[in-house]
Order: structure tokens, then sequence, then C-alpha cells
């Protein structure tokens, strides 16, 4: 008899992804106190506010008018309690230099489970075709991307982010199959390299996602995944702009998580943009991945954006900062042997 019939994804899926053996190494046998976690994404145990989250919880449970039904479904755009504390927290931080009128017209939604699952997502409700992102790539997106049939085309960066005069040759060199083209993919922050995309880069990136949207009469979406912004601890004095404030037509959409300024534990991430069908499916997919984030979750978050966040902001940063000078020491120290 033949073995259970898998679809082309199924198929590409039956080996796990670097991502998956990476991390379930990380949770069967990682040493602590003897390993050393290269893994950047992860966050310092060290840094989560433990007694701040328990007082979240106990708060949430305690107040059942305001915090309803923390323990059942919640609605799949995401609580009203966090929404309105996402929304605060952009404005009274200043995060990307975002006003009242940059955020008068676009929608704030919460992912089913963090940001990840918001970029999953998209890669349901636009149909199949190529991404363009910078190289060198998130491959932990661009894996997935490819298992789900999308081509990824990759153009490399420089000290300021990905190369628009590459991006326009190679979209140029595409001839007719720039059609295709369904949505462009920048970690602002990238993951690996660590480039933080400059912010007349974001602009001419834009820009770029425009006149194609004008070419193919169709938008182009801009996804900015903003997960590292928050973190840079060294070396940037320049304010990063949002890219929502260079956006000529409602193209531009920017990813947010809670996951590195608070806990990965918590699975809360957000995506800022314009209203209408594609946010629309995207709370469909969210509805249809699992209904909804935790709601308890979701509203012990609210609470903790209510807070004043620069402490445990600047709490994560450092924590960041003594591991990547405890990297550098041993790099420094490993190739001087050598």
């Amino acid at each position: 008899m033949d073995e259970i019939e898998l679809s082309e994804y199924g198929q590409k899926s039956t080996s796990p992804s670097p991502i998956n053996r990476l991390m379930t190494e990380f949770a069967s046998g990682f040493r602590d106190g003897v390993d050393v976690n290269l893994g950047g994404g992860y966050i310092n145990e060290q840094t989560m506010p433990r007694e701040q989250i328990a007082a979240a919880l106990g708060r949430v449970l305690r107040e059942p008018r305001r915090y309803r039904q923390p323990l059942n479904y919640g609605g799949p755009a995401g609580s009203a309690n966090l929404l309105a504390a996402i929304r605060r927290f952009l404005l009274e931080r200043g995060v990307g230099g975002l006003t009242e009128a940059d955020l008068a017209d676009r929608r704030i939604i919460v992912g089913a489970s963090g940001a990840t699952s918001l970029l999953e997502s998209l890669a349901y409700v636009l149909p199949p075709g190529i991404v363009v992102t910078s190289d060198p790539m998130y491959y932990v997106y661009t894996d997935f991307l490819e298992r789900r049939g999308f081509e990824v085309l990759a153009v490399p960066e420089d000290d300021e982010g990905i190369r628009i005069d590459l991006l326009e040759a190679k979209l140029a060199a595409l001839g007719s199959r720039a059609a295709q083209v369904r949505f462009f993919y920048v970690v602002t922050i990238n993951n690996p390299s660590c480039v933080i995309l400059s912010n007349p880069r974001r602009r001419e990136l834009i820009r770029c996602a425009w006149r194609l949207s004008e070419r193919l009469g169709r938008k182009v979406p801009v996804i900015l995944d903003r997960a590292y912004e928050d973190l840079v601890h060294e070396g940037q004095t320049i304010r990063l702009e949002s890219g929502l404030r260079s956006d000529p037509g409602g193209i531009v959409y920017e990813i947010g998580t809670l996951s590195k300024v608070l806990a990965p534990a918590l699975r809360i991430g957000y995506l800022v943009g314009a209203d209408g069908d594609f946010l629309n499916a995207l709370i469909q997919r969210t509805s249809d991945n699992g209904f909804s984030a935790p709601l308890i979750n979701q509203e012990i978050a609210g609470i903790l954006l209510e807070q004043d966040l620069g402490e445990q902001i600047a709490r994560v940063r450092r924590g960041y900062a003594v591991k990547g000078r405890a990297v550098r020491e041993w790099l420094d120290e490993l190739l001087g042997e050598e």
C-alpha cells in the first residue's frame, strides 16, 4: 500500500528545516552555563520581565469587567485592549516618528502566534510568485516561502541595506516575469547581517516598489519587518523612520513583535497598514489558523505596554550588548590562537 499522499508543500516539509533542527536541539540539549547560543533571535532569560508578567496575569484574572473571558477564545483581529495599547506604544514612544496622522487611516492587527504567523499568512493569502528580499536573506522565512511554492529574488545589500540599483536591474532582467512579483520583504535590521536599512534607502525601496506597482497596474506590498529595531544598542544615532511615513499609496505594511522586548512565549506579533481586502484576508487566515492569539497573553501584553517600557527595553539592550561583547572576545581569542 502506498504511503499517505502529501501535497507539494507536505513533500518538501518531510525533512526538518534548519530552524526546526536548531530549535529542537536547543530545547532538548542546551546546557546552561556551558553552551553558547548563537541564535540571534533568542532572548536572554535574564532580561525577561517575570515579575511584571506575573503581576499582569493576576490583574487580568482579577478584573473580569475590563478583561472579559481571558481564558476563552478571542477575536481574530486582536484584543481591543491590546490593539489600543500597541497604538499608544507606537505614538507615545515615537516609534519610527509615527504620528496620529500617520495612523489615522491605518489598522493594526494581531497574528495568531507571533510575527511568524503573520509572515506565514502572507504566503497563504497571496498567490505564489516572486518575493523580493535582501541578500543575505532571512533564511527562516525564505525556506518556508520556497516550500510554499514561491521564488525568492535576493538582492545584495551594502552598508545601508538592500541596493536599489541592483534591485532595479534584477527587476528589469525579469522582463515580463516581473508581473509575478507578489511582495517585497525586508528585515529592517537584517538577520543575519545586522545591517540597518537606512532612512534614505527605505524611501528608495518604497519608491521602487511603487513604480513597479504603477507598471503592473496593481499594488505590490512592501513588508518591512522591524523585529530588531528596538534592540540596537550601539553605533546608531539617527532615529529610524517608519516606512509608513513614505508610503504614497497604501503599499507599506510594517510587522512588529513583542517577543524581543518582552518574551517570545507571549506570541504577540502585529501588523500595521492600510485597511482593505488584504488585511481582511490576513484576519481570516488568523481565524483559520487558531481563531486568535491566546487572549490571556494578549491582555497581559497590553498591560505591559501600558507601563513605561523604557527600562525594560534598556535592560534587553544591555543584555544583547553583553552577549555581543562576549562573542566578540571569544572570536578574537580564537582567531588570535590561529
